[in-house]
């Protein structure tokens, strides 16, 4: 427990981080498949991805059966995928090496129907004073993009250097939701092109933000809402309002020391994800799209 995953925050820490946000990160772990992202020794350090629990689930998680996409010589034609429904599996999961939380967009009830449509925002320039203003703009026409089109997102930090945009839809299965995610990506950079780019290739981005439409794709995962990241510091996948989206926003001031009293003072800004009639209006709009 006193071993340090960043420079004086230590493994215990990190539980109790878990422990105190548990309430408000649990509603949007609720019936979501996990990929365990697993760091031994510290957030710097290497670390290893496991999805298929092969037995090794604590007796307070769920477990997600599902097929195993592609052969893989020596595995079984079944995936066991861990659900985070409670408390204990979500503190189990970050003793065993978790420091962030990384669910599917969709249940384990209709597994291929994401709840949500999922934009990426993902800075190409490291240097952060230059890429900062790229991101800056690019979330604006992402913003303006949603109005224009009349469509309802909500905005959060990656916990690293980007942003992440969920566009909450039902109805679409992986592969609609990667194609109209493909055609907003493509639609908010030809707004914005001297900063953005929707190039795969990293050669190719040349220092721009690149909108990234591959995470519709069936089981992958986005960081969750309140999950810390390991990164050179101790930050958040935290929730934005919208007006904080300007020249002033400073990524690394999400940290995990900050997020319960920042919740206190605005709020879950997602809570309202999942409300029926604002979903309803955005499938109208996607349909159109």
């Amino acid at each position: 427990m006193g071993r340090e995953i960043w420079q004086g925050i230590t493994k215990a820490d990190l539980i109790t981080y878990y422990h105190q946000v548990s309430k408000y990160i649990l509603p949007y772990l609720n019936d979501r498949p996990l990929s365990l992202h697993i760091k031994p020794l510290n957030a710097g350090a290497p670390g290893f991805y496991i999805k298929d629990m092969e037995g090794r689930q604590p007796e307070c998680s769920q477990i997600f059966t599902d097929q195993r996409r592609h052969e893989v010589k020596g595995k079984r034609s079944q995936i066991e995928y861990l659900v985070c429904n409670n408390e204990a599996t979500l503190l189990w999961m970050i003793n065993l090496g978790c420091i962030d939380i990384n669910p599917w967009n969709s249940r384990v009830t209709n597994p291929d129907m994401p709840d949500f449509i999922a934009i990426d925002l993902d800075p190409s320039d490291e240097d952060q004073a230059t890429a900062r203003p790229k991101l800056i703009e690019t979330a604006m026409a992402t913003k303006e993009y949603c109005d224009q089109n009349h469509l309802t997102a909500f905005a959060k930090t990656s916990g690293k250097t980007g942003m992440h945009f969920f566009i909450p839809c039902s109805g679409f299965n992986n592969k609609e939701c990667r194609k109209m995610a493909e055609q907003i990506c493509s639609a908010i950079q030809d707004s914005v092109p001297a900063v953005s780019t929707i190039q795969n290739s990293i050669s190719s981005r040349g220092g721009k933000v690149y909108l990234d439409p591959s995470q519709n794709d069936y089981a992958d995962t986005l960081a969750c809402v309140y999950s810390v990241r390991p990164y050179l510091y101790p930050m958040v996948s935290t929730p934005l309002e919208w007006k904080e989206i300007n020249s002033k926003l400073n990524l690394s001031a999400f940290t995990m020391k900050k997020t319960l009293s920042r919740i206190a003072k605005k709020g879950d800004l997602f809570r309202n994800i999942s409300d029926k009639k604002m979903i309803q209006a955005n499938n109208r709009m996607l349909t159109g799209l």
